[in-house]
């Protein structure tokens, strides 16, 4: 890509008592191939010494521009204002933890195309960036999507590994606050010009305490969750997507609760549309049957 012809891409990084590993992360990104970005870094009202580390990258790169909330936002609520002061047209989000490949920008960017979104795989590491054999693609089935549905019960696009057109997350704002952000992305980047895989492990996806939790809530809490994440998607799906908005109609009343009926509409759905449904999931057809029928006994509760 000709460097004199690069669009400006908006990095958008949200900080909290990032001082153990942000450091590797920012010069990761300030040292992309791809030049023609804006570094917009919002701290979260750190009480290490993230925003001193943070300050000093700062003077040293002109294009970094850093905000420093008054009140914690939370991370959703952080990336968004984020998005809202981004002058690109390309978006990329960035954790405080993580390491990008070099090449990063420059590939997504050239795969992009017509697409309203791109990721790529990750590299597993410990948090002393030590590979753990593994990538993001050996854990769920990783490509390309045009179908909101995928998204329904599941997701594998990262808000670290992607770029997203502004025009499009534009429309995708605020956040809902009851769901990740790069999960609300990627579902509604299926209503415009779908979702395009670059299958190149380009982040070094830090798996460490402080991003790998064991979620607290008692299954009634998820279940409500389950029930708000699919019912604000059925909302926001267009209604010329009728079959995937009848689906996730349909869905949605399986699981207002445990009865016969709901039990077997939602045994019934996953088994018609198991492609979507559990597309990325890393089994084969007899175990995809498997988990189907157990949807007549339990609920696929989607905490991600």
């Amino acid at each position: 890509m000709d460097m004199q012809q690069q669009a400006l891409v908006s990095i958008i990084m949200a900080t909290y008592n990032g001082e153990k590993f942000i450091e590797a992360q920012l010069d990761s990104i300030v040292h992309q191939t791809y030049t023609n970005t804006e570094i917009i870094i919002l701290d979260d009202g750190s009480t290490d010494n993230t925003r001193q580390i943070l300050q000093r990258y700062a003077s040293l790169y002109k294009n970094i521009q850093l905000i420093f909330n008054d009140t914690n936002l939370g991370y959703i609520k952080n990336f968004e204002k984020g998005c809202s002061i981004a002058k690109a047209a390309y978006v990329s989000f960035c954790d405080q933890d993580d390491v990008w490949d070099l090449d990063k920008t420059t590939i997504l960017m050239q795969a992009l195309g017509n697409a309203t979104l791109v990721y790529c795989d990750d590299f597993l590491v410990n948090e002393k960036l030590q590979s753990l054999n593994r990538k993001h693609s050996d854990l769920k089935n990783l490509s390309s999507f045009d179908n909101c549905l995928y998204f329904a019960t599941d997701n594998c696009v990262g808000g670290h590994n992607m770029i997203i057109k502004k025009e499009a997350l534009q429309k995708m704002l605020p956040f809902p606050p009851i769901m990740p952000h790069d999960l609300w992305c990627a579902f509604n980047a299926c209503f415009y010009s779908g979702i395009q895989y670059v299958d190149q492990p380009l982040v070094k996806w830090r798996q460490h305490g402080h991003n790998i939790t064991t979620s607290s809530k008692t299954d009634a809490e998820k279940l409500a969750e389950t029930r708000k994440r699919i019912a604000l998607f059925y909302e926001t799906c267009p209604p010329q997507f009728l079959t995937e908005k009848t689906v996730l109609k349909k869905l949605m009343k399986s699981y207002e609760g445990y009865s016969l009926s709901n039990n077997f509409l939602r045994m019934r759905l996953f088994f018609t549309h198991k492609k979507y449904l559990l597309g990325m999931k890393k089994k084969s057809e007899f175990r995809k049957i498997l988990f189907c029928l157990k949807m007549f006994f339990k609920m696929r509760l989607h905490v991600a």
